[in-house]
């Protein structure tokens, strides 16, 4: 598609860009709450249940992949959730007052408070307004080559390319539905355009679509032979996106077979690693990431998650610290100082109780 963020490596643009974070899919801070002693974990068994749905105002559609933060006076209180198909997330807490915080590149953040009382659960229903410009891009990310035509798209009619073309435009002006209309046009035009088919899927899943959007690229990397690694490498992301992380693997290691010199395959592979909590090998994936692409910060991020859960947390401050360089300025980067400021701590505490009784 022919975007407004195209060359941010962390949007996904039909340029070789991952969907992340239109959905916000990557595990950020996920595993945040280590428990690093037992008294840290007390007391889950009687705690509170938050329950919800987040949908779409306009629409009223689920919303896939919105990131949802509870939060204490003294910083985050679980590890994030992330909607599934169904715009659903659940949360458990310890009696208290919370605020809760959806996030979700193309909405307006969306805040509320509550209060958890062990014994009782929370039903809430939060509804996101779409923004009108694309605020969600951050600075310092590698430039991508301009968007080039393949022989295979210039062998379509010219009607089919011309609707193709307006997909890319409504997408560029997030009219997902519009995109879908016109995408869904160009292949009828033009059956084995698997190109068109690769960016109806992604506009299907922005739209909230999961399962077409999952039909769609199948159906564009079937066409391709498995030889359009975009398709393939959104298909890896949405799996990704939903924790299908078993499905995501092979899609990511296919990328890489296809193109070792892309950064793509490698950062998909990370999370799906990270998702499956195979922590020396999404270490090694995400670091290879980096290496192809250093001023990409959602690697950063990734990392910073996988050595939280390996426990190496002077490595993690060393990642936050990497991504605030490239970030300093962000509800994200304001987010990761928390975090930061949590990690220490736990070294800290870890100093103390190892020393001289």
């Amino acid at each position: 598609m022919s975007h407004p963020n195209a060359g941010h490596p962390s949007v996904r643009a039909g340029l070789g860009q991952p969907i992340a974070p239109y959905f916000l899919l990557l595990t950020f801070l996920a595993t945040f709450l280590f428990c690093p002693a037992q008294a840290t974990c007390q007391g889950i068994g009687t705690a509170g249940g938050v329950n919800g749905f987040v949908r779409d105002a306009g629409s009223h559609d689920p919303v896939v992949g919105a990131r949802v933060d509870l939060m204490s006076p003294n910083g985050f209180a679980a590890p994030s959730s992330y909607t599934n198909e169904n715009g659903e997330f659940h949360f458990f807490a310890r009696d208290g007052d919370y605020q809760i915080t959806v996030t979700k590149i193309g909405y307006q953040k969306a805040q509320l408070s509550l209060s958890v009382v062990a014994g009782h659960s929370n039903e809430l229903d939060i509804d996101l307004s779409r923004t009108t410009s694309d605020s969600g891009s951050s600075s310092g990310e590698e430039k991508t080559p301009a968007e080039t035509i393949s022989a295979h798209e210039l062998s379509a009619p010219s009607d089919a390319r011309d609707d193709y073309s307006k997909g890319k435009e409504s997408m560029a002006k997030k009219d997902f539905e519009g995109a879908i209309t016109s995408f869904q046009k160009a292949t009828r035009e033009f059956p084995d355009f698997y190109e068109a088919y690769a960016k109806m899927g992604v506009a299907q899943y922005m739209a909230g679509h999961a399962n077409d959007a999952r039909a769609s690229l199948r159906k564009s990397i079937d066409l391709s032979k498995s030889k359009y690694p975009d398709a393939i490498f959104d298909l890896a992301d949405v799996y990704n996106d939903v924790g299908a992380y078993s499905d995501a693997e092979p899609l990511a290691r296919r990328v890489i077979a296809l193109d070792e010199s892309s950064w793509r395959g490698y950062f998909e592979l990370a999370r799906a690693l990270l998702g499956l909590k195979r922590y020396p090998d999404a270490e090694q994936s995400a670091k290879k990431c980096i290496d192809l692409a250093s001023k990409n910060q959602q690697a950063y991020i990734i990392l910073t998650n996988i050595h939280i859960g390996m426990r190496d947390y002077p490595a993690a401050l060393k990642d936050i610290d990497a991504y605030l360089k490239l970030d300093p300025n962000s509800s994200t980067s304001d987010a990761m100082r928390s975090t930061r400021a949590q990690v220490a701590k736990a070294i800290g505490d870890a100093k103390k109780n190892s020393g001289p009784k």
